[in-house]
């Protein structure tokens, strides 16, 4: 099974006009930083750093891992991109947020997730989650992706939180409609690159 839910395509956040010109995320900073470390019973979550660059570079640069997502990016790219996300986490107002996931007992890179577009005074908020091969089938995509989204409504006014990924992957579909979130459109589908479908989880969930 491939990685079970995803960020969007960051060349996708580019074209979306959020890369090193995005003015539009507000007042997040004093929220950022302790309050999306956290823990599970087996994961530990915490900020993307710099040390991270390995890891998230393989997984935007693996094919199979790309495979209901996109092309592949070129190592050159996806060196670009983390540098551009770092950037963005460590701007004032913070524009994305990314966390590492890591095996708690061995500390092992796991993957990467967090929420693409993050603005604490919004009402809907986007997760998305990438996981390495060696994570997958071990029941982490369901604890992390749980975990994150009930930490995203504890630390943020949202009312909703969304996913998007490849109306093929039906792995991922099961894994959001067992959290709790439900189908409510299809995402407009971008030249290049695969038809997405919307999944939403309210507060109240």
């Amino acid at each position: 099974m491939c990685f079970e839910v995803r960020f969007r395509d960051p060349r996708l956040a580019c074209r979306a006009g959020l890369g090193d010109d995005c003015r539009s995320m507000t007042g997040m900073a004093d929220i950022i930083a302790a309050a999306f470390e956290f823990e599970t019973e087996r994961l530990q979550l915490r900020l993307l750093a710099a040390r991270d660059e390995a890891l998230f570079c393989g997984l935007y640069t693996d094919p199979e891992t790309m495979r209901f997502i996109g092309q592949p990016l070129t190592a050159g790219q996806a060196a670009r991109y983390f540098q551009r996300a770092m950037a963005g986490m460590h701007q004032q107002p913070c524009k994305w947020l990314y966390l590492a996931i890591l095996e708690k007992e061995s500390g092992q890179p796991l993957g990467v997730c967090g929420v693409p577009q993050f603005d604490k005074d919004a009402t809907r908020l986007e997760v998305g989650l990438v996981l390495a091969t060696e994570a997958r089938s071990r029941g982490y995509a369901r604890e992390g992706l749980a975990a994150l989204v009930k930490r995203v409504f504890e630390v943020s006014s949202v009312v909703e939180i969304w996913a998007q990924f490849s109306t093929e992957h039906v792995a991922a579909e099961r894994l959001v409609i067992d959290i709790g979130f439900s189908s409510c459109t299809y995402a407009p589908i971008e030249p290049g690159f695969l038809s997405k479908r919307i999944w939403s989880i309210p507060r109240s969930s």
